[in-house]
């Protein structure tokens, strides 16, 4: 799995987002990843483009490859494996 690499990760263009007023937003969706930097601001990045979301936008926004975290679906979650 790929995780947020500041300096050689762009942040996604607004053309890629749409506005969401469900559930189905990037925070949960199975590609949502998050990283600090060295001063502790928190990075939210997608693993399925490879970008940087802007600061908010996983909240309320997602794109049309939105997936189901799979923990929801199957019962499992491979971070604790």
């Amino acid at each position: 799995m790929a995780t947020p690499k500041q300096p050689h990760w762009t942040t996604i263009t607004t053309a890629t987002l749409r506005p969401s007023r469900s559930s189905m937003v990037c925070i949960t969706c199975q590609q949502f990843r998050h990283a600090l930097t060295e001063d502790g601001t928190t990075i939210p990045a997608c693993s399925r483009h490879e970008r940087l979301l802007p600061q908010g936008a996983h909240l309320n926004h997602r794109c049309h490859q939105w997936m189901q975290r799979l923990e929801h679906e199957i019962g499992w979650c491979p971070e604790v494996a």
